[in-house]
C-alpha cells in the first residue's frame, strides 16, 4: 500500500511538472511580450489596441501587405491626431502626423534624433554604411563625403552619364515591343554607377553576366527572411546582435570586398586621378583628408565638439560605402525610372507634353544631352517629383530619441531609446495636402501650388543634416534614364500591365510585385 502511494504521489506529481513549467514558461512569455502595452494609456496619447507577437504590425510581419499599403492603413487611424503610438512587437513606437512636428524632430531638435537606430553587427560588415552608422562616425563620414555630391562634381562628371545615355538609347532601339522596363532601367543604373562612382566600365546593359549585375540580381530578389530581419532588427535589437545576423548575401559581401580591396591597391600603385567616388576613399583613407576642389562641401551638422577629422576609413569601411551608394544608386533610380514610365503609359498627354521638353531642349543644344539641356527640363522635373510624390521609394522614415524629449506644445515626454516614425507614403496620399491622392498630376510641384503646401509634406530623400547625400545625383541619373526611353519611343501599356499596380509585400522599399510591363514602339 505504502508503495502504491509513493508511486501514484510521484505520478501526480509528474503530472503537475508535466503541465505547470509549461503553463508557468508562456505565463512568463506572455507577461514579457505584453508588458509595455499600456505606455501609450499611461501617457494618454491615442493608440490601438495591440495583438501578442506582434503589436500593431500583424499584416506587415506576416506579409499579408505591402509596406505601403500598411503605413497608409495606420496613418489613416487617427486623423485629427498631431501624433499617436503603435506597438511594433512589444516596443512603444510614436508615429507622426503633423508636418510641423516633422519639422521640429528632423530639424530643430535634430540633436535629439541623429541616429535611425539601425543595429551593425560585425557579421554584415557592409551594413556599417553612412545610412546606418551613428553619432561621431555618421557625422565624420557624412562631412567628408559631401564634397562628392556637390552640383559642380556632379557636373564635372556629366559626360559619363552621357555616354551611358547613348549606350542606352541603341539597348531601348533593339529591345522594343513589350518590355519589363525596371529590368532595362537596372542595366543603365548600374552602368552609370559602375562608370561615375568606381571608374570601371560595367558593361551590363550587354553583358548579364558580370559580376557587379549578378550581385544586383541577388540584392534585388525578396526574401521574406531578409525582410523580416529588416523589420525585427530595430524592435528587437539586442536579439539581432546575439545571433550575429547577416541581413545581407554573404556571397555580395564576399565580392564587394574583394572587388574595393583590389580597386584601392590598383589606385594606389597607379596613382593619377579619374575624379570618381573610389578617388575620394582612398584619398581619405590615405591622407584622412581632401584637398582642392574636394575639400569644400558642408558639415554634417550636430555639435561643434563631433569633430569629423577623428573618423578613420579602413578597407571594411570604404567597401561599406561603396556597397550603399552602388545598391542606392541603381535600385532607387531604375525603380523610380520604371514608375514615371508606368505613369506616362497610362496618361499620354502628360507623356506626350514630356516628350516635346526633351526634344525642344536637346535641339536648342545642337542636338546634344547637355547637362544644361537637361536642366532646362522643367516640366520633366515636375513629372519625376510627382512620381515620388505617388511612389515614394521608401514608405517610411525613422529615428530614434537620443535623450528624454518632450514633444512641443504637449506635456508627453519620449524616453530615450524611443522610435519615431514618419508615415511618408501617408502623408504623400493624404488628401488634405494632395487632393485626389491616386491621380496622377505633375502640375502640384508648379511654384504656385508648392507655395501652399507645407515643405515638410514631401519628404522622399527625408529632411534635415541626414537627408539623402546623393539626391542632386540621383535625381540627374533618372531623368536621363526616362530621356533615353522618351526621346525616341511611345510608351503604352498592354495585356501584361498590372494595372492598378501591385505592391510587393516582401521588399520593403515601394515597388511592383509583377514588374513593370509596357510596350516601346519608335515614334513614326
Amino acid at each position: 500500500m505504502e508503495y502504491l502511494l509513493t508511486m501514484t504521489g510521484t505520478s501526480i506529481w509528474e503530472t503537475l511538472n508535466l503541465f505547470f513549467l509549461p503553463g508557468l514558461i508562456l505565463g512568463v512569455l506572455y507577461l514579457y511580450l505584453t508588458a509595455t502595452f499600456d505606455y501609450w494609456l499611461k501617457l494618454k496619447v491615442p493608440f490601438r489596441k495591440p495583438a501578442i507577437l506582434f503589436g500593431n504590425f500583424r499584416d506587415l510581419l506576416l506579409f499579408r501587405k505591402s509596406q505601403a499599403e500598411g503605413i497608409k492603413e495606420m496613418y489613416n487611424w487617427f486623423p485629427n491626431s498631431r501624433f499617436f503610438g503603435v506597438f511594433r512587437v512589444r516596443s512603444p513606437i510614436l508615429i507622426l502626423r503633423d508636418p510641423e512636428l516633422i519639422k521640429a524632430i528632423y530639424v530643430k531638435d535634430f540633436s535629439c534624433f541623429t541616429n535611425r537606430g539601425i543595429p551593425v553587427n560585425s557579421q554584415d560588415p557592409l551594413s556599417a554604411h553612412l545610412f546606418n552608422l551613428e553619432g561621431k562616425r555618421w557625422k565624420g563620414l557624412r562631412s567628408k563625403l559631401t564634397p562628392l555630391f556637390s552640383s559642380s562634381k556632379i557636373k564635372r562628371m556629366f559626360y559619363l552619364l552621357a555616354e551611358c545615355h547613348d549606350k542606352f538609347e541603341k539597348l531601348i532601339e533593339a529591345s522594343g515591343g513589350v518590355v519589363e522596363v525596371r529590368g532595362l532601367a537596372a542595366k543603365f543604373s548600374i552602368d552609370v554607377i559602375g562608370s561615375c562612382a568606381f571608374g570601371i566600365q560595367m558593361n551590363a546593359l550587354t553583358n548579364e553576366e558580370s559580376e557587379f549585375h549578378r550581385a544586383a540580381k541577388k540584392l534585388s530578389v525578396p526574401s521574406y527572411k531578409s525582410a523580416l530581419w529588416r523589420m525585427l532588427r530595430t524592435s528587437l535589437p539586442g536579439v539581432y546582435r546575439f545571433l550575429g545576423v547577416q541581413v545581407i548575401n554573404p556571397e555580395v559581401t564576399v565580392f564587394f570586398k574583394d572587388v574595393v580591396s583590389q580597386m584601392i591597391k590598383q589606385r594606389e600603385q597607379e596613382g593619377g586621378r579619374r575624379h570618381d567616388f573610389m578617388d575620394l576613399l582612398v584619398e581619405l583613407k590615405n591622407k584622412g583628408f581632401l584637398e582642392g576642389d574636394y575639400a569644400t562641401g558642408g558639415t554634417a551638422g550636430g555639435d561643434d565638439d563631433d569633430k569629423a577629422d577623428d573618423f578613420v576609413l579602413d578597407e571594411n569601411i570604404i567597401a561599406a560605402q561603396a556597397f550603399v551608394f552602388f545598391v542606392a544608386g541603381h535600385e532607387t533610380s531604375s525603380t523610380t525610372i520604371a514608375f514615371c514610365l508606368y505613369e506616362l503609359a497610362l496618361n499620354a498627354e502628360i507623356q506626350k507634353k514630356v516628350r516635346e521638353e526633351i526634344c525642344d531642349a536637346i535641339e536648342a543644344a545642337d542636338g546634344k544631352l547637355t547637362y544644361e539641356a537637361v536642366h532646362d527640363m522643367k516640366y520633366l522635373d515636375k513629372v519625376l517629383l510627382e512620381t515620388l510624390r505617388k511612389y515614394p521609394l521608401a514608405p517610411i522614415l525613422s529615428r530614434r530619441c537620443e535623450y528624454p524629449y518632450e514633444i512641443p506644445e504637449t506635456d508627453v515626454v519620449l524616453p530615450a531609446g524611443m522610435r519615431v516614425v514618419t508615415p511618408v507614403y501617408g502623408i504623400h496620399h493624404d488628401p488634405q495636402y494632395y487632393p485626389s491622392p491616386d491621380t496622377f498630376d505633375p502640375e502640384r510641384f508648379s511654384e504656385e501650388n508648392k507655395a501652399t503646401r507645407h515643405p515638410y509634406t514631401f519628404l522622399p530623400f527625408g529632411e534635415g543634416p541626414r537627408n539623402c547625400i546623393g539626391m542632386k545625383f540621383a535625381l540627374l541619373q533618372t531623368k536621363i534614364g526616362v530621356i533615353s526611353f522618351l526621346r525616341h519611343h511611345k510608351i503604352g501599356i498592354n495585356d501584361k500591365t498590372a494595372v492598378p499596380i501591385k505592391f510587393s509585400r516582401r521588399n520593403l522599399v515601394t515597388t511592383s510585385e509583377t514588374g513593370f510591363w509596357l510596350t516601346l514602339s519608335s515614334l513614326e
